[in-house]
């Protein structure tokens, strides 16, 4: 992956994705053709998400990391949802009607929940930061006696 990624624009494409799924799972498309793709886009949203929560946690600099956090909180919620959905649904395409798949959809859970903690402890992390002067107030005063 590049030094440089763009958070919001991958996000967002992964949102699409996503929903592209849930679709999926919603009507009654035929499971010759659509199962095996279905399962393709949500082990790369899986693999995806976990790329950019990695980016995420490396990119401490980045000016609007509690931002992407929490829309990568967001899209996390929204997979976990759709999981949810694979596994209690009754449409053509779900663990019900295809049992063999329901492991694997309960492994992708797993990634998906501890996802979830690691962005929840990051934020938490984040807001200490934030509270913790950058100046402790033995520094601040020798810097104020030369004034």
């Amino acid at each position: 992956m590049n030094k440089h990624i763009n958070f919001d624009d991958n996000i967002f494409i992964l949102n699409i994705r996503l929903r592209m799924v849930q679709d999926v799972l919603v009507l009654e498309p035929d499971t010759e053709l659509f199962l095996k793709k279905t399962m393709d886009d949500i082990d790369f949203i899986d693999d995806t998400l976990g790329l950019l929560l990695d980016g995420l946690l490396d990119n401490t600099h980045l000016l609007e990391r509690n931002e992407q956090f929490d829309n990568l909180a967001a899209i996390e919620s929204q997979f976990s949802q759709v999981l949810t959905q694979f596994l209690t649904g009754s449409g053509n395409i779900s663990a019900l009607r295809f049992p063999v798949l329901r492991e694997k959809i309960l492994f992708l859970r797993t990634h998906s929940l501890t996802r979830k903690k690691t962005i929840h402890d990051a934020q938490s992390q984040a807001d200490q930061a934030l509270l913790e002067p950058l100046v402790s107030t033995d520094e601040l005063s020798e810097l104020l006696k030369e004034y």
